[in-house]
């Protein structure tokens, strides 16, 4: 008999709505600002950071769950990499050809800033992200080795300690790093907080942190009240440092649909509408932006009514991703799967032949199962 899944359909159903908020923010109020249409669009929806909020903090509790319950920091290292990595590298070299291709971008792409966009970590190397959502992506990819290291080193064992430093960490260093910025901006103890903050995440640690302790909680693992006063303090960390005006009432509706979701209290959520944008929600967050704004203006060039292009370019995002999901991206991501599982044994045995060969401590030996 097959095994039941224990995926909440709930949970993927919370990232497309977070990737359908950034969509209609990008072609509605962003759009407006850095190209315009030609014709008064009528409203917008400036709340995009909010869909970042709930996605960091969603993330939180997804990885945690993952690779607590899989136990195994390569495996849920290799997954994440076969996820994000072909769909991204294929978005910038999409990019490339964008901005080499069309004026409404304004600068033409060089070979420095093509290779830090590969990385996945531009701003890190001091380039702009080619597809302004990824900067979100970064965040992820250093939050995965954030959430490793705490793994391995043993400090997830006590995650509320463990966060409570994490705090105070995200809480000093940041407003270190403002402190230095109001005295010089081009100071040295400007750059180099400026970048640890970057390199350490230390603005978006609270929301991880409040997803990782609602795992503890539905996992039944600690005190209930103690992991609540934890999850509270990292809102009121994240609210103190935090300097993009999200509102305390945001953060707690956020949550709550979060921890709903977790406990499988939305059915709606489970609709099959929603489960095809869920499992599209990657293609669309990646693609929407500088694609859909190109068809955006392509529509509105040939005459085409604000709002008319507007829909034009909903429907465009939604039906690529939708394609690209199904045709190519999950039947690539499978094969990439397959091949991962075919070559872990040779990687395991390799491994143990160079520990028997060279002893190394009673750690690595341990580790060599969970290559």
């Amino acid at each position: 008999m097959a095994q039941k899944s224990t995926r909440i359909l709930e949970l993927d159903a919370l990232r497309a709505l977070a990737a359908i908020n950034l969509l209609l923010f990008h072609f509605t109020l962003v759009y407006q600002d850095k190209y315009g249409y030609s014709s008064p669009l009528g409203f917008d929806l400036p709340y995009g950071k909010y869909g970042v909020q709930l996605f960091f903090m969603l993330s939180g509790f997804v990885n945690a769950m993952t690779l607590l319950k899989k136990r195994e920091p390569g495996e849920f290292l290799m997954s994440r990499l076969i996820r994000i990595f072909p769909s991204y590298w294929i978005v910038i070299i999409l990019n490339s050809v964008l901005l080499s291709t069309f004026a409404m971008y304004n600068a033409a792409p060089t070979a420095s800033q093509f290779a830090a966009n590969m990385t996945v970590m531009p701003n890190l190397f001091g380039y702009e992200s080619w597809e302004p959502v990824t900067w979100t992506l970064q965040v992820e990819m250093i939050f995965y080795g954030v959430l490793l290291l705490l793994f391995i080193g043993g400090a997830l064992n006590r995650p509320l300690r463990t966060i409570y430093i994490l705090l105070g960490i995200s809480g000093f260093g940041m407003l270190f790093c403002y402190r230095a910025n109001a005295m010089d901006p081009t100071s040295t103890a400007a750059a180099v907080s400026t970048f640890l903050s970057s390199l350490f995440i230390l603005k978006y640690l609270p929301l991880f942190g409040m997803g990782i302790l609602l795992h503890e909680i539905k996992s039944k693992r600690g005190n209930v009240v103690s992991h609540s006063i934890g999850i509270l303090s990292c809102a009121i960390v994240f609210h103190l440092i935090d300097d993009h005006g999200h509102h305390p009432g945001a953060t707690v509706l956020l949550f709550t649909l979060l921890a709903f979701a977790a406990y499988g209290k939305i059915p709606i959520l489970r609709l099959k509408p929603f489960l095809v944008i869920s499992a599209s929600s990657y293609a669309l967050y990646l693609f929407h932006n500088n694609l859909g704004c190109l068809i955006i203006a392509q529509a509105d060039a040939l005459g085409v009514p604000a709002l008319g292009s507007f829909l034009i370019g909903i429907v465009f995002a939604f039906t690529f991703a939708i394609v690209y999901t199904y045709a190519f991206e999950q039947p690539f991501t499978s094969y990439l799967r397959k091949k991962w599982k075919s070559h872990k044994p040779r990687l395991v045995n390799a491994w143990s032949t160079l520990v028997d060969r060279f002893p190394l401590s009673q750690q690595a030996t341990v580790a060599k199962d969970e290559i």
